[in-house]
C-alpha cells in the first residue's frame, strides 16, 4: 500500500516538476503568453511558483525578466525537496513496523537508515543553497537562512584554508567529498559492528 502510495507521489510530483522545466524552455524561447500552451502552462503553475516566491521571498512576476526565471527555477527545486522528503518520510513509515516487531533484532537497520537519512538531508540542504544562492534567494528568507545556518559552520573553514579561484568558490565541492568519504567510512563501521 505504501509502495503504492510512492509512486503515485513520485508521479505527481515528476509531472509538476516536468511542466515547470516546460515552462522554464518555453519562457527562455520568449514563446508569448498568449500561445494557448503557454496560458494552459502557465494557468497550472503559477500556484506552485506564487507557493515558491512566498516560501522563499522571492518576487514572481509575469514579465520575461529574471526574477521569473528564479521564481521558476525555485519551484522546481521546491517540487524536488518536497517529493524528496515525503518519499523518506513514508519509507520511514513503511520500516517502522518491522522496527517494532523485533527492535532489539533491527537496531543495526534503523541505525543505518537514520544515518543514511541523515547525511542525505545534509547533503540536499548544501545542494539546495547552492542552488538558491545562485537564482539569489535572498538571505531575508527563512529558508535561506536556515540553509545558511546549518551548512555555513562546515564550509567556513574550508573556505579560509581554500581560496576563491576567479570569483569561484569551491569549499562546497569540498564538503560534498568529504561528507561522502565520512559517510562511507561510517557504514564500514557499522557493517563490521552490524
Amino acid at each position: 500500500m505504501v509502495n503504492t502510495i510512492i509512486q503515485v507521489l513520485d508521479i505527481i510530483f515528476g509531472v509538476a516538476g516536468l511542466i515547470l522545466i516546460l515552462r522554464i524552455v518555453l519562457h527562455l524561447f520568449k514563446i508569448s503568453s498568449q500561445n494557448p500552451f503557454m496560458r494552459f502552462l502557465i494557468l497550472t503553475t503559477d500556484p506552485l511558483i506564487k507557493l515558491a516566491s512566498k516560501l522563499l521571498g522571492i518576487p514572481a512576476h509575469r514579465s520575461y525578466d529574471l526574477s521569473t526565471i528564479g521564481a521558476l527555477a525555485a519551484a522546481v527545486i521546491v517540487i524536488w525537496v518536497g517529493r524528496t522528503l515525503v518519499i523518506w518520510v513514508l519509507q520511514l513509515l513503511l520500516y517502522l513496523p518491522v522496527w517494532f516487531r523485533n527492535p532489539l533484532g533491527n537496531i543495526g537497520t534503523m541505525l543505518i537508515f537514520v544515518l543514511q537519512l541523515a547525511f542525505e538531508l545534509y547533503g540536499m540542504a548544501l545542494l539546495v543553497r547552492i542552488l538558491f544562492e545562485w537564482i539569489r534567494v535572498p538571505y531575508s528568507s527563512r529558508v535561506m537562512r536556515f540553509l545558511w545556518d546549518i551548512t555555513e559552520p562546515l564550509l567556513a573553514p574550508i573556505r579560509r584554508v581554500l581560496p576563491t579561484f576567479g570569483g569561484l568558490d569551491f569549499s562546497p565541492l569540498i564538503v560534498f567529498f568529504l561528507l561522502n568519504f565520512v559517510q562511507r567510512l561510517v557504514f564500514m563501521m557499522l557493517g563490521w559492528i552490524f
